[in-house]
């Protein structure tokens, strides 16, 4: 059984592993009689280089190997230094994938019963910021979305308000569209909310962003406006086309789709998203506009009558609607960024920003000095100043 389970670990890191030999795979992975052959296979591909990836299930003495080895329990030499070349150069240690593989552990590990091992004299522990989300109703009222309890919360401007597990829901059978009737749904720093309008759209909206919407919709146009970052799921209607504005810069219109926007006002371009369906893309101080196809990206920046259009890498884009940073290809400063809106802290950089990249995905569920410890992991020198004051190191 060890043969084979070294076979078709092998094959899995190859990519070359039929879907019959990974529920295979899976299986021994997760059978407690092999735990020790586990422990051995986790820890002889991390001492030679080649642990990257962690497969999508597995036991938990996995998790137990690594936070071993992560938290320096582990008895076997240190390994050495390998280094990962990007576009730009980042250099990291075989420790550090091993950090990267505890944060996101619990995304590509099936439950266990097996607890997990935690590491002598843990640091005190601060959680990503927990901010109030805040609903502003069309006549001035706001409501703290995190003190509701499942159930109707109010009657605004023809339509019924609901709650229920975490989300916000609007039914407009109660009344008629008030055309200048708008809804807003702010989120702080580190918290995110969804919600599902009067038309069926869903939209999920990420930390420090904001979505302005009318309670109803009138019967022949759909239209938001956002700031920050959602992702949309539009419900079908080919006589009220869908069109989410970010205010006095771009529009982008649709019938029926998934998509993402990220409209920051600290990062110089909006980027369009485009998951399933079609929309059009259109800059609305320069009319320029383009149409774009499921796994595209629209990238428009400034003024600029030019928009571009890539292909995205959609599992980047989508990792904070999953519930995980995912900082593949993304420069110091990009990674930075997301940190503060998450965690709510201010970033300043001691000197110039280091030209660095980096790879894998981490969880938004750990906490700030865990964050730490895997940048630093990455040869990336940060002080924390008090609770909100994040200080980049040369």
């Amino acid at each position: 059984m060890t043969d084979r389970l070294r076979q078709l670990f092998q094959q899995y890191y190859n990519k070359t592993i039929s879907p019959q030999g990974e529920q295979e795979l899976f299986a021994l992975m997760a059978d407690p009689a092999l735990e020790e052959e586990v422990k051995a296979l986790i820890l002889d591909s991390y001492h030679s280089g080649e642990l990257d990836v962690m497969p999508e299930a597995a036991s938990g003495a996995v998790l137990n190997v690594i936070l071993q080895i992560s938290s320096g329990e582990e008895s076997r030499p240190a390994p050495k230094t390998m280094y990962r070349r990007l576009p730009a150069v980042v250099w990291t240690s075989a420790a550090s994938v091993a950090l990267l593989l505890v944060a996101g552990i619990y995304f590509w590990l099936r439950p266990s019963k097996t607890p997990p091992v935690v590491a002598a004299n843990p640091k005190p522990v601060m959680a990503p910021s927990q901010g109030t989300a805040m609903l502003t109703l069309a006549d001035g009222r706001q409501i703290s979305l995190d003190s509701l309890q499942n159930g109707l919360i109010t009657t605004d401007a023809g339509a019924d308000i609901a709650f229920k597990d975490g989300e916000l829901l609007y039914d407009s059978k109660s009344g008629q569209a008030a055309p200048d009737a708008r809804n807003t749904i702010s989120t702080p720093n580190g918290r995110q909310f969804r919600v599902v309008l009067s038309d069926g759209t869903q939209v999920w909206l990420n930390a420090a962003s904001t979505l302005r919407y009318p309670a109803v919709f009138p019967e022949n146009e759909r239209s938001v406006e956002i700031t920050g970052e959602a992702y949309f799921e539009v419900a079908a209607n080919s006589r009220a086309p869908f069109r989410v504005t970010v205010p006095n810069q771009a529009e982008v219109q649709v019938l029926g789709t998934h998509f993402n926007v990220n409209a920051y006002p600290d990062i110089a371009s909006i980027k369009t998203t485009l998951v399933q369906g079609a929309v059009r893309v259109r800059a609305t101080t320069t009319n320029a506009s383009v149409v774009m196809s499921p796994g595209q990206q629209a990238r428009m920046t400034g003024n600029s009558d030019h928009i571009a259009v890539e292909k995205a890498d959609v599992d980047n884009v989508m990792a904070w609607k999953n519930g995980l940073f995912n900082f593949n290809g993304l420069k110091l400063k990009e990674v930075m960024n997301e940190l503060a809106r998450w965690y709510d802290v201010e970033v300043v950089y001691e000197k110039n920003i280091p030209d660095i990249r980096f790879f894998g995905e981490l969880s938004r569920s750990l906490s700030l000095q865990d964050m730490i410890m895997a940048l630093e992991e990455s040869k990336v020198k940060v002080r924390l100043e008090g609770k909100r004051k994040l200080v980049v190191l040369p």
